[in-house]
């Protein structure tokens, strides 16, 4: 890849572009992908690296979801914790990605956290390196645009309809692939979802300090913070919660992954209600202040702390989640169960952020991880339609551990590996063969051989 020239390449002339956009008009592609955060990039660069016309649709000015959105401060799912050392558990594009934030001299080593293994990332050089690799490809981005509407007859999505800012586009596909998170297509389609209002988990609005001492936040441990914050809380700090994640950066930086959000009646924000998600927004960066605050006055190291940044939106953990084919069940999880459509691997706990102050951390035992099955990618009543990250075919439980990062990079892959797979035999994409399927991911890396 020349990835100086592919970020300084000229601005695309869409008069006379190949494969121009034109407004007010129907565009015809293979594949068809909603969403271009981790699942959705790694969908579109699969089924295009396998010579299919694909379109990426994101709702953004940027790729990358809650990786370049809301920022997480690192990426999660990567590895599998065997003690003294970790595996990688999902390869193919995450592997390019890293290799192109390397080149780019955004290169980060994985960290122990807690009980696992995670790499940490720099949120811009992760939007520029998801450009290079869309663009790479072959496949065609269209950003700020919105699903506005649906054409279904007889289980087959036949079009659908994409809000612009110069008006509404119909674009056709063979195949569709829905990364929008919120199962946002297959719902619209007429496709079944789950989702549980007052189960949900909390979102978090994730933010930047700088003017951070480094060596004394290292020397902090995690049940000090805990006990320094819980005090913070009893001298009237309003805090939802004394623990989470902090990962420091560049000289004097810290991500702070804590804030916890809720409505006036302490439940979970309705991910899928504009009122309620503008509240969790607002009340997101009130506690941002809040918690800033707390840290200048009570947290060592964080006495000269200030607010450098937070994330463009609040981090959504759960919404819809399809009904496919399978759904895996915490039990699955815990038994370390495999499948013989095995599309992906997973060892990440089931992190659940419930109510209460604390997290639910429910750990893998060392070395023993998991397997996503591909049933769970298929959403019931659909016939060209497949699912990947966060709300594929799960339980509430489950899906604690398989919607983090990696994993949805894994089961992207697998969708737009089977989309392309799928319209190369002239099948549905629950028709297609399972082996030449798992063998495309074992080349292309993504599914290790373990």
């Amino acid at each position: 890849m020349n990835l100086k020239a592919l970020l300084e390449r000229p601005a695309i002339d869409v008069e006379s572009a190949t494969h121009p956009l034109p407004l007010a008009a129907s565009l015809n592609f293979d594949v068809c992908v909603v969403g271009g955060g981790p699942a959705g990039v790694s969908a579109a660069c699969a089924a295009a690296r396998m010579n299919k016309s694909v379109l990426l649709v994101e709702r953004n000015g940027f790729l990358g979801g809650a990786l370049t959105a809301v920022t997480l401060g690192s990426i999660c799912g990567l590895y599998r914790n065997d003690g003294d050392t970790y595996v990688q558990l999902v390869g193919g594009f995450a592997d390019r990605l890293m290799q192109c934030l390397n080149s780019l001299g955004s290169q980060y080593e994985p960290l122990r956290w807690l009980q696992a293994v995670t790499l940490p990332y720099d949120a811009f050089a992760m939007r520029a390196a998801l450009d290079a690799l869309l663009v790479e490809s072959g496949a065609r981005p269209m950003l700020h645009a919105s699903l506005l509407d649906v054409e279904v007859q007889a289980g087959r999505l036949n079009g659908v309809i994409i809000q612009t800012s110069a008006g509404a586009l119909r674009m056709q596909a063979e195949v569709y692939v829905d990364c929008t998170g919120d199962a946002e297509l297959v719902a619209r389609a007429g496709g079944g979802f789950e989702v549980d209002f007052e189960n949900l988990q909390y979102p978090t609005a994730m933010f930047r300090l700088g003017g951070v001492d480094h060596a004394a936040a290292k020397a902090l441990s995690r049940p000090e913070l805990h006990r320094i914050l819980e005090q913070a809380v009893d001298t009237g700090f309003a805090l939802p919660r004394t623990a989470g994640g902090i990962f420091l950066d560049h000289e004097d930086h810290a991500h702070l992954n804590i804030t916890k959000v809720s409505t006036s009646t302490g439940a979970p924000p309705n991910p899928l209600d504009w009122s309620e998600l503008t509240e969790a927004e607002i009340e997101g960066r009130r506690q941002i202040l809040q918690y800033a605050k707390a840290f200048r006055k009570m947290v060592p190291g964080y006495s000269n702390s200030y607010v450098l940044d937070c994330g463009s939106s609040i981090g959504v953990r759960e919404s819809r989640r399809i009904e496919g084919r399978y759904q895996l069940t915490a039990e699955d999880v815990l038994a370390s169960q495999k499948f013989d459509d095995g599309i992906a691997l997973c060892s990440w706990p089931m992190e659940e952020h419930g109510r209460g102050r604390s997290t639910k951390w429910i750990w893998l035992d060392e070395g023993k991880h998991f397997e996503i099955p591909y049933r769970c990618l298929l959403p019931q009543g659909l016939s060209n339609v497949l699912a990947a990250g966060r709300c594929i075919s799960t339980t509430h439980e489950a899906q604690a551990s398989i919607r983090v990062t990696a994993q949805c990079f894994a089961t992207g892959e697998a969708a737009g590996t089977a989309a392309a797979l799928a319209l190369q035999d002239d099948v549905a994409p629950a028709e297609i063969s399972i082996q030449r399927l798992k063998d495309e991911l074992h080349l292309s890396g993504s599914l290790p051989h373990l």
